[in-house]
């Protein structure tokens, strides 16, 4: 077993991490280890702070404290420069240029991207993920189901040639169906490789691809450990604010047929609760 000193940087690393909106702290003081090759859940209510986490990882929002992207410090860099360092993310808000073919939607992330692969490659391997979008490459965006927006949405991040995708509520406002399909999608790219780290309020869709969870409630990380140590009532007793008099008993594991993603990531130990520094 190996220590510290000779374990692999993380492919994304928050330390006493803080987020806001104006001077208010959407997420504050977290601290957590996203491994390589790692499909990792972030779960909470509306309002607990999950995106506005994401938006800050990705170098939207105002941010104090610490982050590395692949042992690289980050936390002062652009949006662009930290796409350059692997790093993609996939709004809630089904980011893709309407106006645009699927084609065209496709092209312009390469272009924006690391263009490690050659375009031709980059845009085949998205397609075998998500193959509804091969008989539209030449629709505008804007003539797409919301289903295949969103798949558009997350093959844009792919097409950046990146090695951590942050997916925000990718399957908000999908039909049972369309949730099923990207819930395999999801763990079809984890497998070739990237990383992913997923923001949801359906701890279905966490449990089905993840295999580490971090809850966020008031902006702080309230429990975080395997998929398999918790149960839907304990998460909603999260969200509510009860407490348990005992930790919920490990489930069994997954039928055969519905193998959970690989991945193994260190248990986090949230940073001190001092206040954070403004700017």
């Amino acid at each position: 077993m190996s220590d510290d000193s000779t374990r692999l940087p993380a492919a994304l690393e928050l330390t006493g991490f803080s987020a806001y909106h104006g001077s208010v702290a959407a997420a504050n003081d977290v601290s957590f280890r996203v491994e390589r090759g790692s499909a990792v859940g972030v779960l909470g209510p509306n309002g607990a702070g999950k995106s506005t986490l994401l938006l800050a990882a990705a170098g939207f929002v105002r941010t104090t404290g610490g982050l590395s992207i692949a042992g690289q410090v980050a936390d002062r860099l652009s949006p662009a420069r930290r796409r350059r360092l692997g790093l993609a993310m996939v709004p809630q808000e089904r980011a893709a240029v309407l106006e645009l073919s699927v084609a065209e939607n496709l092209r312009l992330s390469w272009l924006t991207g690391r263009r490690a692969t050659p375009y031709e490659q980059a845009r085949e391997s998205v397609l075998e993920i998500f193959p509804a979008l091969a008989g539209r490459l030449g629709d505008p965006a804007g003539n797409l189901s919301g289903g295949q927006r969103q798949m558009l949405a997350v093959s844009r991040g792919l097409m950046a040639t990146c090695d951590v995708l942050l997916l925000d509520e990718p399957t908000a406002g999908l039909s049972p169906k369309l949730i099923s399909e990207l819930v395999q999608a999801i763990r079809t790219l984890n497998e070739r490789g990237i990383t992913v780290l997923l923001v949801e309020q359906n701890f279905s869709v966490v449990e089905r691809t993840c295999s580490y969870i971090h809850v966020l409630n008031g902006g702080r990380i309230v429990w975080h450990g395997p998929t398999t140590g918790i149960d839907r009532d304990s998460i909603g007793d999260l969200y509510s604010g009860a407490r348990r008099t005992r930790p919920p008993a490990p489930r069994a594991p997954d039928p055969v047929g519905e193998p959970r993603v690989r991945t193994t990531v260190d248990r986090a130990v949230p940073a001190g609760s001092g206040e954070p520094e403004g700017t």
